[in-house]
């Protein structure tokens, strides 16, 4: 393909830079394991950043103009991540260590958590993944939501006694539920091409027409663009990696509880007696160092492979956040707040919950998804009072982009 842009050289050697000497970090700390984690973390953040992965951004469109194609791209991701996670998930075990899924009860507090995240990731401008691999691809204002991000967590932990005594409803997960696993897959691959039909009925009927998922498309497999179909591949054997090498699911939000525990801690607020805090696990992980917390390594790894794929891609520039309104600041910081706060009562965010609930056959996901699509219809209506654009009715949406100093390209978030 014809290049559009030429790879930016000092990034990328900055880039060789960082990721070597964190490896190094990393595996001083961890040992070889989290280093293999990490990486897997920068082939995610390259993916989301090439294929424009975004999770906010779908549900906005398909709620504005009817466009399922980002929605249709989620559910093949689960479909492709569900069939890898299934033998490993039937065992409870891969290579002699321990394997388990995100099961998460149902309750007020998912619900509510996944609606409050719905509204944050569109005052957000993007979810938990996007607010990292934006940031990384020199997006400065997610410099804000992680700051958002983090108070939001820990007003979630310090309120969770009481969203956890509301009563809430256990099933557990679907391969569990029939006398065969494979009958439970079955059914679970049928309730999310049920789900993928569904948007596809909308689209259809909304806007005469649906817009094919797969198609040809200019793409590179080292600069990109990455198509959608490349992406949700990508994604799906990264999940897979992370659950083999961490013995659980992919996750974003659990280390913006814990950076912003370490933070009230050094400002003197007592963290240690709060719920999540209190736990003897989470607080020794608040005594040490981050590079041994597995969550937060890997959004490091996400963090610098969407660095990575814009450097590749030509596209790595900074935004002056100067001459950002400040209605605009203070929408992404709320944003955050309210995604910060909605993960820790629903249990995850759009990746941990959304992804990894509906990979390890757990009716929260869907729900989650449901319920942040609700929240999702509130907070496009907020949008424009943070002076935040919300899409028009054209198929591919031009907007005006932040990276490129008033260049006009599709920027999914």
């Amino acid at each position: 393909m014809e290049r559009k842009a030429r790879s930016q050289p000092l990034p990328l050697l900055l880039f060789v830079a960082i990721s070597s000497g964190l490896s190094l970090l990393v595996y001083q700390a961890s040992g070889t394991r989290l280093v293999l984690a990490f990486w897997v973390a920068v082939l995610l953040g390259l993916a989301l950043f090439h294929a424009k992965f975004g999770f906010a951004s779908g549900f906005r469109r398909f709620l504005l103009t009817g466009e399922s194609r980002l929605l249709r791209a989620h559910f093949l991701l689960f479909a492709l991540a569900a069939l890898l996670f299934f033998p490993f998930l039937k065992e409870g075990e891969a290579f002699g260590q321990a394997v388990q899924g995100f099961v998460v009860p149902l309750g007020i507090a998912l619900l509510l958590g996944a609606f409050l995240f719905g509204i944050g990731m569109q005052l957000g401008d993007g979810c938990a993944s996007g607010t990292l691999y934006h940031t990384g691809s020199g997006d400065t204002r997610g410099i804000l939501v992680l700051l958002g991000f983090m108070v939001g967590s820990l007003l979630g932990v310090y309120h969770l006694p009481f969203w956890q005594g509301l009563p809430a409803f256990a099933p557990g997960s679907a391969l569990d539920w029939f006398p065969s696993p494979y009958l439970g897959l079955l059914l679970w691959l049928g309730l999310i091409a049920a789900l993928y039909l569904g948007v596809s009925w909308v689209e259809r009927r909304r806007r005469g027409r649906v817009e094919p998922l797969l198609r040809r498309e200019a793409t590179h497999p080292l600069f990109g663009p990455w198509s959608l179909v490349g992406g949700a591949a990508v994604l799906a054997l990264g999940s897979l990696l992370l659950l083999l090498l961490q013995g659980r699911p992919w996750g974003v939000t659990a280390a913006f509880a814990l950076w912003g525990g370490k933070l009230a801690e050094a400002l003197g607020v007592p963290v240690l007696g709060w719920a999540l805090f209190h736990n003897p696990g989470f607080a020794q992980r608040l005594q040490e160092s981050v590079l041994k917390d597995a969550t937060s390594v890997t959004n490091f790894g996400l963090f610098l492979g969407a660095f990575l794929g814009a450097a590749l891609g030509g596209a790595l520039r900074f935004r002056d956040l100067r001459r950002i309104p400040w209605s605009t600041h203070l929408g992404v910081f709320l944003g955050g707040v309210l995604m910060g706060y909605g993960a820790r009562l629903a249990g995850g965010c759009n990746i941990g919950a959304y992804l990894g609930g509906t990979a390890s056959f757990s009716l929260h996901g869907p729900l989650w998804g449901l319920f942040a699509l609700l929240g999702t219809a509130l907070g496009v209506r907020l949008r424009p009072v943070c002076r935040l654009e919300n899409e028009g009715l054209a198929p591919e949406v031009a907007r005006q982009d932040l990276l490129q100093g008033g260049e006009a390209r599709d920027k999914v978030l």
